[in-house]
């Protein structure tokens, strides 16, 4: 199943997702016991989120496996959250896109010198390296989706390297600011890659690190978890990850309180290694069921916003065009 089928099937609630996965051991402590958080995500499909009992970081287990997760962002990803179709990003997604690499640039003005070199990790459709190279700074995309990269570099002329974190071959050291805005609840190994953003770091240079709040009390677990978002962190488990990989935590907390900048141990400093983080503790987990999420109709009104966003945003396109 391809195309639009398969994202309008990936919305059809308790209908499975066609992965097999495979049970893993925690990224963070290596840890293999956990405990059940929710057993279905936010469009009410059968996913199993649970949470280490050993350090608190939550994952989806089964965990799809690494080719799994390849095909899905290569080319299916942007289609199924965004209803990006034949290779180009909507006007929707480019409007929010250019406000929020507005705001992340504003967000690291302090960090940044003259002719900074930056690697933005996970550049989807490139308007945060549109901003940089305007400012004069020499910036550096990976992008795993082939669409939006392609479409980064015909817009914009963006470096973007077309590949997972991974596969990327940078030299070391040889950037002032690295940035991953949305990107380490998409992987299948957080910490690994925390680890290979340290080597691409100079040393002086800093590691700003966004991802969604686990810890937010906002939303009913059937509201928070889906597919896309292998991993889900608290403030704690974030820091954790950090110091893991070999970071010290900066700065943090603005504009949530899973913000974060990070830096390199310096030489002859000695890693803090805190106790484990119980996240679970943290979180307010909610008690709605499957049965009256069902028949709240949340999870057909989340879709049907969607589709209405997504057919303004056709219509606009189409108007324009």
């Amino acid at each position: 199943m391809h195309g639009i089928a398969a994202a309008l099937l990936s919305h059809v609630p308790l209908v499975a997702y066609p992965y097999r996965g495979e049970n893993c051991a925690c990224n963070l402590c290596g840890g293999t016991a956990a405990t059940v958080v929710c057993r279905y995500d936010r469009r009410l499909k059968p996913l199993t989120t649970v949470s280490c009992d050993g350090c608190g970081l939550m994952r989806t287990d089964p965990m799809p496996s690494e080719e799994e997760l390849g095909r899905y962002y290569a080319s299916s990803y942007r289609l199924d959250y965004q209803f990006a179709r034949n290779g180009t990003p909507p006007r929707l997604h480019l409007k929010r896109s250019r406000a929020e690499a507005t705001a992340r640039f504003a967000l690291l003005g302090d960090y940044l010198e003259p002719a900074s070199r930056i690697l933005d990790l996970g550049s989807g459709s490139g308007e945060f390296l549109d901003i940089l190279a305007r400012a004069g700074h020499r910036a550096t995309g990976i992008e795993p989706g082939r669409d939006f990269a392609r479409y980064a570099r015909a817009a914009y002329g963006a470096d973007v390297i077309e590949s997972s974190w991974q596969a990327a071959d940078l030299p070391a050291t040889s950037f002032d600011l690295i940035s991953a805005q949305h990107v380490l609840e998409h992987l299948r190994e957080p910490v690994d890659a925390l680890r290979r953003l340290a080597h691409w770091l100079a040393q002086d240079g800093f590691i700003h690190v966004e991802v969604p709040n686990a810890a937010a009390t906002r939303h009913d677990p059937l509201q928070q978890f889906h597919f896309a978002h292998v991993h889900h962190f608290t403030p704690d488990t974030l820091v954790a990850a950090a110091e893991r990989a070999g970071l010290v935590f900066h700065a943090g907390g603005y504009p949530s309180p899973t913000t974060m900048i990070f830096r390199k141990l310096a030489p002859g400093e000695t890693p803090v290694r805190r106790a484990p983080p119980q996240a679970r503790s943290q979180l307010r987990l909610g008690t709605l069921s499957p049965g009256r999420y069902l028949l709240s109709g949340r999870w057909a009104m989340n879709a049907i916003n969607r589709a209405r966003r997504f057919l303004q945003d056709s219509g606009q396109a189409s108007t324009v065009s």
